[in-house]
């Protein structure tokens, strides 16, 4: 199987902010200014087929020219900018849970990607690639004999 990419500040992050939402509404207005949203990480699913492997990503509200999808080398790079919808200057939010700004995702494949065979889709807020395999054969059981001496 393939090593998943796995980042275990994004759990520390979410926390951090959880408690903060929590100590604001109970002893604050709430309020939270747009400057405080410095950045946006995509949650991200990873699966593999026989044939492919398959990498979904969250991009709710996202239009296709704002994404860029690169491999350099054997990493695939997903990056691009969520921008707020209306500018809300001289605006107070009194809640602002939605993450804004660039956004960078990182995805080493496999030695068995077909470069080459990249597709991507966006759909319904989802932003699936799928990556084809060359040279993949399945796995055959093989016994191995154990010599004494």
């Amino acid at each position: 199987m393939a090593n998943y990419l796995i980042n275990p500040w994004l759990e520390i992050q979410s926390m951090k902010e959880e408690i903060g939402r929590i100590m604001e509404n109970a002893l604050g207005s709430g309020r939270q200014s747009r400057e405080k949203v410095a950045y946006f990480q995509p949650a991200a699913d990873v699966y593999e087929t026989t044939d492919t492997l398959v990498i979904q990503l969250e991009m709710p509200g996202m239009e296709r020219e704002s994404i860029t999808l690169e491999t350099k080398g054997q990493t695939l790079w997903v990056y691009g900018e969520r921008r707020m919808e209306k500018d809300a200057s001289g605006s107070d939010y009194h809640l602002l849970e939605r993450s804004y700004g660039p956004f960078a995702r990182k995805f080493v494949l496999p030695e068995t990607a077909d470069l080459q065979g990249i597709e991507a889709n966006l759909e319904r807020g989802i932003l699936t690639v799928t990556v084809s395999k060359v040279g993949h054969s399945p796995v055959a059981v093989r016994r191995i004999q154990i010599n004494e001496g």
